[in-house]
């Protein structure tokens, strides 16, 4: 064996020899095959120490690629989930607004009914008092995978914040339908009731001049319209014209300018025979009777066109109310107001008596409306209807 290798490493590596010139001396070096296998193995070694440490080194930067990348798709994902709960955020919180709109508007809404509706009739329900609220951070899952996980284990999923949007969405139109119908039945009550006692033409006087006010003003204070259906300002319109017509009703010589139980009617409205000649005559008005100096009230705001003596009527007064409606007052025993005065309903205006063409204590009472008499009776008896 022994033999083999010196015979390999004789053969591979045979002695050498190496003349090295130096300061003008020459040296003679003689390479022994065994020096030259030596050199020849320190070179494998090193070379094979170099190529494993060289393939550690490119597994370990694999190792640390592959965990980076890991932690890059953990990121990613999370941005991904996170992006997504955003997303879903905005659309919750805009489902908020709509739903915050609609409540502020319902409430606005209850407030503004005239006293002729009952309030009692809309109740909002609990769920609408204490709206789901931006402040709660109640809109979204917690991010998984993220610290938050735990802390906001409790909040709304987007399957509950969604069945707890369709309740409040069903509780605003059943609300707002109840609005409707109670808004409709009270204006075709006063619709009803103004077109029988004749009162139209006054109504249409009252839009007119209503579209053409300009003493107002006020703090902006408006709702978003773009967040609340159509549908729901139709209704907010009806009661805007609900609530013009309750005005006009104010405005109205809605009852008899006496104390229910100081008179009684002694002539009424339309044809008769006159009580001085008995001939047949048109009576304009209707005589109410009763004591003497029984005081006489204005049956509704206005300003006095004339106040004095006035031929067959004797003492005598004549109102201007709004909407082309005139109110005239005879055979009054004094008379309390003057001319270019503006009284309010219940005002008392002066004292029953008996002057002018008269047969005893009485007041002779007018209602003309844009300059025709209309019976006085039958627009306080269809005006009573509707209190």
């Amino acid at each position: 064996m022994s033999v083999f290798i010196k015979s390999f490493y004789h053969k591979f590596f045979p002695t050498r020899q190496l003349l090295i010139r130096q300061n003008g001396e020459v040296k003679h070096v003689v390479l022994a095959s065994w020096f030259q296998l030596l050199v020849a193995l320190l070179i494998f070694v090193t070379f094979a120490w170099m190529s494993v440490s060289s393939f550690r080194v490119y597994m370990q930067t694999g190792k640390i690629s592959d965990i980076e990348q890991s932690r890059i798709d953990t990121q990613t994902l999370w941005q991904k989930k996170a992006d997504e709960q955003q997303r879903l955020h905005s659309k919750q919180l805009e489902q908020l607004a709509i739903l915050e709109q609609k409540q502020v508007l319902l409430q606005s809404m209850i407030e503004s009914l005239p006293a002729s509706i009952s309030k009692d009739s809309i109740k909002l329900d609990d769920e609408l008092e204490s709206p789901i609220s931006e402040d709660n951070n109640d809109f979204h899952e917690p991010l998984i995978g993220s610290e938050s996980e735990n802390k906001h284990a409790n909040l709304i999923t987007p399957i509950t914040f969604a069945a707890r949007s369709a309740n409040l969405e069903k509780q605003y139109e059943q609300d707002f339908a109840l609005l409707s119908h109670e808004i409709d039945k009270r204006h075709n009550v006063i619709l009803t009731m103004l077109k029988g006692a004749g009162l139209e033409s006054a109504l249409e006087q009252h839009l007119t001049l209503d579209t053409q006010k300009t003493a107002q003003g006020g703090p902006l204070d408006i709702f978003d319209e773009t967040k609340i259906p159509s549908n729901f300002l139709a209704i907010v319109d009806k009661l805007l014209v609900l609530n013009n017509l309750e005005n006009f009703l104010t405005e109205l010589p809605n009852t008899l300018p006496l104390a229910n139980s100081k008179y009684y009617v002694s002539s009424s409205f339309g044809l008769r025979k006159d009580p001085m000649n008995s001939h047949h005559a048109f009576h304009k008005g209707i005589d109410l009777a009763g004591w003497h100096k029984t005081e006489i009230f204005a049956p509704a705001d206005a300003v006095v066109l004339r106040a004095g003596r006035n031929g067959g009527y004797g003492n005598f007064i004549e109102l201007e109310h709004k909407n082309g409606l005139v109110t005239r007052f005879g055979h009054l025993n004094k008379i309390k107001v003057k001319k270019g005065q503006l009284i309010t309903k219940n005002d008392v205006i002066g004292l029953m008596g008996s002057t002018g063409r008269s047969t005893g204590t009485h007041l002779h009472y007018e209602v003309l409306l844009n300059g025709k008499q209309v019976n006085p009776l039958k627009i306080t008896k269809a005006l009573s209807r509707v209190r």
